[in-house]
């Protein structure tokens, strides 16, 4: 078991290459109960470019994508469409994800998968192993992290990033080959792990200003 502190420290780099690359990576699917050390790392989730908004599991297509507002519709006289949370780039914490739909998880992979600009933060607070993210959602995160065995003295606050972020790096073509060939001998199937890690390694070389 990876020790409490590199945990941690895992948890605080992911949300600095997010940061990054948040379109190419996604998001992330946090697992941890409510707490103090999740409160800490959400802290972090304000550095991100996008406003913060919350999306509840029951969340309605009118929320998401706008609709009639009929108030305003009468007061005017004339249709008025309300915006909805899905309109403008946003980072979307997803509460009591492990509740989530396969609607709405339909729904917010296609919106990941349009590149409009959005990046999930899944909240799973999973009590047994029958409850979780869903698979088609799960898969458009670049980062799982479990933070449910640690402790408020194994947390601290994010540390600063290191500036603006470099330019993206030419990827070569031999790392890309041997990336596929270990995807390949350790039985991962499709292409979104082995872009994820490429996006990942991209997004950590432009934060320290480096080659890959």
């Amino acid at each position: 078991m990876t020790p409490h502190p590199n945990r941690w420290e895992a948890a605080q780099l992911a949300l600095k290459l997010l940061g990054v690359d948040p379109i190419g990576l996604g998001g992330v699917w946090l697992t941890a109960r409510s707490g103090p050390v999740r409160d800490i790392w959400l802290d972090g989730v304000q550095t991100l470019p996008h406003p913060v908004r919350k999306l509840h599991p029951t969340v309605s297509d009118d929320a998401l994508y706008g609709g009639l507002d009929i108030a305003a519709t009468l007061d005017v006289g004339r249709a008025i469409r309300s915006i909805g949370v899905l309109d403008k780039p946003a980072t979307l914490v997803l509460t009591m994800a492990e509740r989530c739909e396969p609607n709405l998880a339909a729904r917010l992979s296609q919106a990941l998968d349009d590149r409009t600009g959005h990046v999930i933060i899944a909240l799973d607070e999973r009590a047994g192993e029958d409850e979780g993210l869903p698979t088609a959602l799960a898969e458009r995160l670049a980062y799982h992290i479990d933070l449910s065995e640690l402790g408020y003295h194994d947390a601290s606050a994010l540390a600063p990033g290191a500036g603006k972020p470099g330019r993206r790096p030419k990827v070569p073509s031999a790392v890309t080959r041997e990336l596929g060939e270990l995807c390949d001998r350790l039985g991962i199937a499709g292409l979104r792990p082995m872009l994820f890690a490429l996006r990942c390694a991209c997004a950590h070389a432009r934060l320290e200003n480096r080659r890959i």
